[in-house]
């Protein structure tokens, strides 16, 4: 799946942003401040295509919309703030500002604790002139409520069993499914789907290679019937826009404001409507940026917000695909496999006190670290290894992380299980860290985020002009063999600090950590 995900690559839709921008008329343009409430919507392109992209709007208080462009060195500050209320200062022309300044209006952030039962809305969406639908709507409960699939489902996992087994409980979905029902009216027990006032051509008048969805005018014109169906909006924290047919290059995930109200949200065409694709997308709804981004785009493997590994999947339907010609294509359904960094788990606030070993003070400590993917016990999930100099918390944030990985074939591991081996994984955590990849070749697209593995063996891949593993066949180069095993030490000379991988002793690993500054 890696090397796939660089090989797409090749041919970036670097030209097609370039002649966007050489064909955008000249504008005024006005220095000014603007206060509202920041949204970003992350694309993540079709598999074995290369595109996405990363859209930021600011949603002022009488509703409306604002496009920002943010610059590549505040694109993990703006992360951070997503889903906040914030003044955005910059260079106003026409519809877009371009930001200079991005600052949260509340002096301290609050820590981003996604935890509960959050109500999530699935609205079935035709375009028009389409009539076909790649489900049924039971088909969206069925993937997200139960913990288990149904005995007989084509449904390998559930998002529910994902999350609750990821977060250790501490996040639940509860779905409900808008279309229409028999009398053709608007209902929470749709037998048949919502449709579009337009066409796919007026909402993504392009295919795999541009990143050209109307993101807006979608949840617009969707929200539009869902109110006219009566149904309350405000009762949900997502709102997931199930489409029948292709957008453009990607699937989207992210947020948007309405009615005075931030949710979260997704745009998934029916390649995406699956646990795999949805548990990165969801990420992206309550926060998550990428990770990964050392030497390719989506190049961790450990990570559902980076390479979306599948422990398994099934053939779970098909539909005519207009990206693809007309073709009909196969959907699977999958049971990812890789589930969620602890840094990322750390930020949603699913990690206890209790289980996380904060290393701030010069010495020497031995960690027994238990298997990421194991209920929670007594045992620490997380280490996490403060800078001297640089901040342990908040937008600014800059540390070290380790946890162990282990994967198995069981459900005592499940959503670890299509890891590329056991070991401890150490990533540089870095809040405000600057967009990777922008005008490197190995690169199709530069939407990093916070956390970059810290590779065990990094001189096992070619990098730009060649951007290649050689002869070496995957795992064995770039993160695939990025985990850190017995016997093997990390050191930072520079931050005064050393890890040392001990003896792997059932699902754990002893991991000493010593600071010398």
């Amino acid at each position: 799946m890696p090397i796939k995900r660089l090989l797409r690559s090749l041919g970036t839709s670097l030209a097609w942003c370039a002649a966007l921008v050489a064909a955008a008329p000249a504008r005024a343009q006005t220095a000014t401040r603007l206060h509202g409430t920041l949204n970003i919507m992350w694309g993540d392109p079709h598999p074995g295509h290369a595109g996405g992209a990363t859209r930021y709007t600011l949603t002022l208080p009488d509703g409306r919309i604002q496009n920002l462009v943010i610059p590549t060195d505040q694109a993990g500050t703006a992360a951070t703030l997503f889903g906040r209320d914030i003044i955005a200062g910059g260079t106003l022309a026409g519809p877009t500002l371009a930001v200079q300044t991005l600052q949260p209006t509340a002096q301290t952030l609050s820590p981003r604790a996604v935890t509960g039962t959050r109500r999530v809305l699935f609205v079935l969406l035709k375009f028009q002139g389409q009539s076909q639908t790649p489900h049924p709507p039971a088909f969206y409960l069925d993937l997200t409520n139960p913990l288990k699939p149904k005995t007989g489902s084509t449904i390998p996992a559930t998002l529910n069993g994902f999350f609750s087994r990821t977060s250790w409980g501490k996040l639940q979905w509860q779905a409900d499914v808008a279309g229409v029902n028999a009398a053709g009216v608007g209902s929470l027990k749709p037998t048949t789907w919502f449709t579009l006032p337009y066409p796919k051509t007026h909402y993504a008048n392009c295919g795999w290679s541009g990143a050209c969805a109307d993101l807006t005018g979608i949840r617009t014109d969707a929200l539009a019937l869902v109110t006219a169906a009566g149904i309350n909006l405000t009762v949900y924290n997502n709102v997931n826009f199930v489409l029948n047919d292709d957008l453009d290059c990607c699937a989207w995930g992210g947020g948007f404001s309405y009615a005075g109200k931030s949710y979260g949200a997704t745009w998934e065409p029916p390649w995406g409507q699956e646990a795999g694709t949805y548990a990165h997308e969801f990420g992206h709804s309550i926060g998550l940026p990428h990770s990964g981004w050392m030497y390719y785009a989506y190049d961790s493997p450990w990570d559902v917000m980076s390479d979306i590994s599948a422990a398994t999947s099934a053939n779970c339907g098909s539909y005519a695909s207009t990206n693809n010609g007309g073709a009909t294509d196969t959907l699977y359904c999958s049971e990812p496999g890789d589930g969620y960094i602890a840094a990322h788990k750390d930020y949603l606030g699913w990690i206890p006190a209790a289980n996380e070993v904060v290393v701030n003070t010069i010495g020497t400590q031995t960690v027994i670290l238990e298997s990421a993917a194991l209920p929670l016990a007594s045992n620490p999930k997380l280490i996490k290894i403060c800078i001297t100099g640089a901040a342990c918390t908040g937008s600014a944030a800059h540390y070290i992380t380790v946890e162990t990985r282990i994967k198995g074939t069981t459900s005592t591991t499940r959503y670890d299980n299509a890891l590329t081996a056991n070991g401890v994984l150490i990533e540089d955590f870095k809040a405000n860290r600057s967009a990777i990849g922008a005008g490197n070749p190995c690169f199709f697209n530069s939407q990093s985020g916070w956390a970059v593995p810290i590779d065990a063996t990094p001189n096992d891949w070619k990098p730009a002009p060649a951007c290649s593993p050689g002869s070496k066949t995957w795992p064995h180069y770039a993160l695939g063999n990025a985990e850190f095993l017995p016997t093997k030490s990390w050191v930072s000379a520079a931050d005064g600090i050393t890890v040392q991988i001990g003896a792997k002793t059932g699902l754990t690993y002893a991991v000493t950590v010593t600071r010398t500054k």
